[in-house]
């Protein structure tokens, strides 16, 4: 099934961080970055991601924002490629 443009987007904005440090990335920037979409179609697309097992996280998400930590996996970085 192909990915979804929001998912490539947080994957590509996961994996640009990556280059700089191997720590998790506030998921709130990486949000910013992909347009401030809607918090919960970004947790669907997070979740998506999560479920295939490319990003590695913890989100937290309301009407108006969303937050945490997360990180693309070597699996991830391997399907951006693609």
């Amino acid at each position: 099934m192909p990915m979804e443009s929001l998912e490539r987007n947080i994957l590509d904005r996961l994996a640009k961080a990556r280059e700089h440090c191997e720590t998790n990335v506030d998921l709130t920037i990486i949000w910013r970055e992909c347009g401030n979409v809607d918090p919960i179609e970004f947790a669907h697309a997070w979740g998506s991601l999560e479920a295939g097992e490319l990003v590695h996280g913890e989100l937290y998400v309301t009407d108006a924002t969303v937050e945490g930590l997360g990180k693309i996996t070597t699996k991830g970085e391997e399907e951006l490629k693609k």
